[in-house]
């Protein structure tokens, strides 16, 4: 029984070495790509399992990095927003099924009736909550349909401080409106667009700002003190806030206020996975809700299948739901096997494959 015990014991002191040495590789300072710091943290209840580390550093020669430190989430706030979207839904403030136009046709600055224009057809009175949420819509998107443009625009002023109406105005300045990539339903294409319209159906419903929407139904009944909506409410720093790239670019030195409703949460892992396993735990939506986000579904070639704000991931033939954001962050949960991986890489075009880096980990942990 002694020998069974120290056993017991030493295997978990066996994976977090593995692990350590595994991700102490991926740190390099003097890529093109640099990868300053990571931050990881995994959990298995079941085999009483955690793993939380941070390595590396804030930035080349500066401060080490902690478990503890803050990171932008990205698109992984999409989670969050569509949690609040399936809440509304229980308390019958609104159907999946209606009509976006239902709640959003008396926002003048959005000229609704012209949102969706697929060769001078008026398409956007057919869009609804529930496609939006699953990127079906067939909206264009900012960041990819003009991203050179963009990218331009944004380094002319990186400290402006955007809003809802003037990410709106930016669709329309690029003519977003007249090149969306399908009519409604008929495909796949990720687009922040959608979920800026999902932010701003729950301002509507809501009748307050979408970052008092998350803390009030999220953030502050969960205790996640580490979390926060960047550049729409005060920050909640405890730790360091890691700098996180785009090749060389430092964009935590840029105001990206224009993530708003689809990507502009900072959180901690151990925050991030207090979030997701209450989602699965049910203490946050029901049943019935939840197996409608995970109710995942084509996308396109090389891509996740997607559901209502979450991304279906297979790790060694093990099946996460999740999400991931842009400077290589994720949290996803493993219902069969009862595990939980969150992570932030701090950057978003690595010289390395994160899939085959992040299932080459878990092999340790299953």
């Amino acid at each position: 029984m002694r020998i069974l015990l120290i056993i017991f014991l030493f295997i978990p002191l066996v994976s977090f070495s593995q692990i350590d040495s595994i991700v102490k590789t991926r740190i390099n300072h003097e890529s093109e790509n640099p990868v300053h710091s990571i931050l990881l943290y995994i959990e298995n209840a079941d085999k009483n399992f955690i793993y939380n580390k941070g390595f590396g550093k804030l930035n080349q020669g500066g401060q080490t990095v902690s478990k503890n430190d803050q990171f932008r989430i990205a698109s992984s706030t999409k989670l969050f927003v569509s949690t609040i979207i399936l809440q509304l839904a229980e308390e019958r403030k609104l159907n999946l099924n209606d009509k976006a136009s239902l709640y959003l046709k008396n926002l003048n600055y959005l000229n609704f009736d012209n949102f969706h224009l697929l060769k001078e057809k008026r398409l956007s009175h057919e869009i609804t909550i529930k496609q939006l949420l699953s990127h079906r819509s067939g909206l264009a998107d900012i960041f990819s349909d003009i991203e050179q443009e963009f990218f331009s625009l944004l380094l002319q002023d990186p400290t402006k401080q955007y809003s809802p109406r003037s990410i709106i105005e930016l669709y329309y300045q690029y003519n977003l409106n007249q090149t969306p990539h399908f009519e409604p339903n008929q495909g796949w294409y990720y687009s922040d667009m959608n979920y800026v319209l999902i932010g701003l159906i729950i301002e509507q419903i809501e009748q307050t700002t979408l970052s008092e929407s998350i803390r009030n139904r999220i953030l502050n009944p969960l205790e996640m003190k580490d979390t926060y909506f960047e550049f729409y409410e005060n920050p909640q720093q405890k730790g360091n806030l890691i700098n996180q790239y785009v090749g060389n670019l430092n964009f935590t030195e840029i105001n990206t206020s224009f993530d708003w409703s689809g990507g502009g949460l900072v959180s901690t892992n151990k925050d991030l996975t207090t979030f997701i396993k209450s989602l699965f735990d049910l203490k946050l939506i029901n049943r019935n809700s939840l197996n409608k986000m995970i109710d995942v579904k084509f996308s396109k070639e090389n891509e996740s299948k997607y559901g209502l704000g979450v991304y279906e991931s297979i790790y060694n033939g093990n099946t996460y739901y999740g999400h991931y954001g842009f400077y290589g962050t994720y949290i996803g949960y493993c219902p069969d096997m009862g595990t939980t991986i969150s992570y932030s890489i701090s950057q978003a075009t690595t010289d390395f494959n994160v899939y085959s880096f992040i299932s080459n980990i878990l092999k340790y942990t299953e």
